[in-house]
């Protein structure tokens, strides 16, 4: 299922999202979404990198790096609507979130490249959503 070559650590995350059902793997991905869309996946792992002084030199990953500025709230949306996700419960996903912290930045890229997969492969993306062709975008970032 991998695009690429993979550290073992993505691998894990990866699978342990994927073995999760559809209600809590679409709670772990919101969560990890949310960092992307939020500039949380950057070069230096800053939490607020909007707040740093504009000559520290920082890469910084989001949805307009791929032209999707509004993927992830037009996602959130859909799944709020079709799957009732008003709550997020951490204990059903508690391991995960350490692990996707600790990743590298460029971890952190691969791992929303393997998430667009199992969206695309569990059908839990809309009709005009791609995941194959935004994994595809992602990677070549």
């Amino acid at each position: 299922m991998y695009l690429k070559n993979t550290t073992n650590e993505v691998k894990e995350i990866t699978e342990k999202i994927y073995e999760l059902d559809k209600e809590n793997k679409l709670k772990i991905i919101s969560y990890i979404l949310n960092l992307w869309n939020n500039n949380q996946i950057n070069s230096l792992n800053e939490t607020n990198p909007d707040l740093l002084d504009d000559s520290i030199d920082i890469n910084i990953f989001n949805p307009s790096n791929i032209g999707y500025c509004c993927l992830v709230t037009k996602l959130k949306e859909y799944w709020n609507h079709t799957y009732k996700l008003h709550h997020l419960y951490r204990k059903e996903y508690k391991s995960i979130i350490p692990l996707f912290e600790k990743l590298s930045f460029e971890e952190k890229i691969d791992v929303l490249a393997e998430i667009f997969l199992i969206l695309e492969h569990d059908e839990l993306l809309t009709d005009d959503i791609d995941g194959y062709e935004i994994a595809r975008m992602i990677t070549k970032y």
